[in-house]
């Protein structure tokens, strides 16, 4: 059964940042050579991005994982319920409609999650099952489809509400790393939300398949680690 998507919803934080802007925050840019200071300037200016929305950058330099995590937990909430309202409105539909909740991230952990919180602010019925797909990385969001077709699927009256949030500028890293330095000029902070329903809730836009597949061998080719001070990404 195909999954018509019935509402989306995206939010992102108010602070933009051009990538000139970023560059200058850049941690590796304190007491670089100036041979340093023309890589990191080349990497960013071919990132591809003209700006990206993101948190304010945490007081401490190079907070403990700890203090990231409870810089998340309040932000994603926030990000997450803009998103969400967004979605329910395009959709046309009511919070109390919502009989599934699935929640993606990776960037961040906590029990109970913003999922939990969510519920209660929006507010979902109390008996919503609610999901989540959690340190997933890119492709979280289409689990999280997959998960909510896997559900209309099994009940054709269930109507889900899907919400994915990142906020990878917790995980800013110091240090030359190649990877970290890369990660540190591309990724940045969002929500982005979907209502989703059986093929006959709607006849806009539809999921009608999926796959996936492992490339043996590539296991080591992209990784995200938690450490000590925040998480570590490996492209």
């Amino acid at each position: 059964m195909p999954l018509s998507l019935l509402g989306f919803g995206t939010a992102v934080p108010e602070r933009c940042l051009s990538q000139a802007e970023a560059l200058a925050l850049a941690p590796q840019l304190g007491g670089a050579s100036p041979r340093q200071q023309r890589l990191l300037q080349r990497i960013y200016q071919r990132s591809g991005l003209t700006h990206r929305h993101c948190l304010p950058l945490a007081a401490s330099t190079n907070p403990s994982t700890a203090e990231r995590m409870r810089r998340y937990q309040p932000a994603a909430l926030d990000l997450a319920l803009r998103a969400s309202r967004l979605a329910l409105a395009d959709a046309g539909l009511e919070a109390g409609a919502i009989t599934h909740l699935i929640t993606v991230s990776c960037t961040g952990f906590g029990a109970p999650g913003f999922d939990l919180a969510l519920i209660a602010s929006l507010p979902l019925p109390a008996d919503v099952a609610r999901t989540h797909v959690g340190f997933m990385g890119c492709h979280g969001a289409l689990n999280g489809l997959r998960v909510a077709r896997a559900f209309v699927e099994a009940d054709p009256s269930a109507c889900v509400l899907l919400c994915a949030v990142e906020l990878c500028s917790l995980h800013l890293q110091e240090g030359w790393n190649p990877d970290h330095i890369v990660a540190n000029a591309l990724f940045a902070d969002g929500a982005g939300a979907v209502v989703a329903a059986g093929s006959s809730r709607g006849t806009g836009w539809q999921l009608i398949a999926s796959a996936s597949t492992v490339l043996p061998g590539t296991e080591d080719l992209m990784a995200w680690i938690i450490e000590d001070h925040g998480f570590s990404m490996v492209l």
